[in-house]
């Protein structure tokens, strides 16, 4: 049977955003996000081998989930500056 190892990306992201230090680019870009979230993905695809992988991540917006349940995610802070220069 085939497996498919399916992540959270978003999940990891932030976890990996407020567990890395502070690292930056030679030209002061922060990194340290991505760099965690790499390092988690190898970590997790070693420990648990599969035929096909995926890594998804939160829709930028409103979505269905907004319509269904008015309160998802409502009380949010924004995503810090930090963070966002990492994935936009």
């Amino acid at each position: 049977m085939k497996t498919l190892l399916l992540v959270d990306g978003s999940s990891y992201l932030y976890r990996a955003f407020h567990a890395m230090p502070d690292l930056r680019s030679p030209q002061g870009e922060p990194t340290g996000a991505i760099h965690g979230v790499l390092n988690m993905l190898r970590k997790l695809r070693a420990d648990f081998p599969a035929d096909y992988s995926a890594c998804v991540f939160d829709a930028k917006g409103k979505t269905f989930r907004d319509d269904w349940y008015p309160a998802y995610k409502a009380h949010r802070p924004p995503m810090p500056d930090d963070l966002r220069l990492q994935i936009e």
